[in-house]
C-alpha cells in the first residue's frame, strides 16, 4: 500500500531562511514540507552567523542593501514584540 499525500510546496533546509520560507507558505494555506539532511535545524549556515541583527551601517548610506536592513530590523523587532520573544539589543 503506497500512502499519497497533497504537498503544495517543498522547502528544501531547515536554516532560518528556510523555516521562514515554508512559514509563509504555510500561514498562505499551502501544504508545506520542509527537507533538512541533518538530524537538527539550523545546523549549517544559521549556525554560523554573528546571530546579530544588521543595522545596515557597513553598506553605502542610501543603498538598497542599507535600506532593506534597516527595514528588516525595524520588522523584525516588530514581529519579536508583537509576540513578546525575549531579544537583546
Amino acid at each position: 500500500m503506497t500512502d499519497t499525500h497533497d504537498i503544495d510546496a517543498v522547502v528544501i533546509g531547515a536554516g532560518v531562511v528556510g523555516l521562514a520560507c515554508a512559514r509563509a507558505l504555510a500561514l498562505a494555506g499551502h501544504e508545506t514540507v520542509v527537507l533538512e539532511r541533518h538530524g537538527a535545524i539550523g545546523t549549517e549556515i544559521s549556525a554560523r552567523n554573528s546571530e546579530v541583527i544588521h543595522a545596515g551601517i557597513y553598506y553605502s548610506p542610501g543603498s538598497l542593501k542599507a535600506r532593506l536592513c534597516v527595514e528588516g530590523r525595524e520588522l523584525l523587532y516588530r514581529y519579536l514584540d508583537e509576540r513578546r520573544l525575549p531579544y537583546r539589543k
